[in-house]
């Protein structure tokens, strides 16, 4: 296999959970960043191996600049992101769901 035929990889992709800078692989979810980088984030809907519909809504986090809470399980990272899993409003709509 020539160089040219290897698969490029992507660099990490650099934003901020609860104030603290962190990097996600690509394609990785916020839910999966959080958890590698040691914050709790409640989940109901979400297991490994099987696709995350988003649907229970107990893992929802605020993002800087967007109006609607975000599902955590379904939504990847932007460079940049600044993402917030404990915020009240956060909180507040997880402590309801749950």
């Amino acid at each position: 296999m020539k160089t040219n035929d290897l698969p490029e990889h992507s660099a990490p992709i650099a934003f901020t959970l609860n104030g603290r800078a962190v990097e996600a692989a690509p394609g990785e979810t916020l839910l999966k960043a959080a958890q590698r980088a040691g914050v709790a984030v409640p989940h109901l809907c979400h297991q490994d191996g099987l696709r995350s519909p988003g649907n229970c809504r107990a893992c929802v986090v605020e993002i800087d600049g967007e109006r609607v809470l975000a599902p955590s399980c379904c939504r990847s990272p932007t460079p940049g992101m600044v993402v917030t899993t404990d915020s009240p409003r956060a909180a507040a709509a997880q402590k309801t769901v749950l």
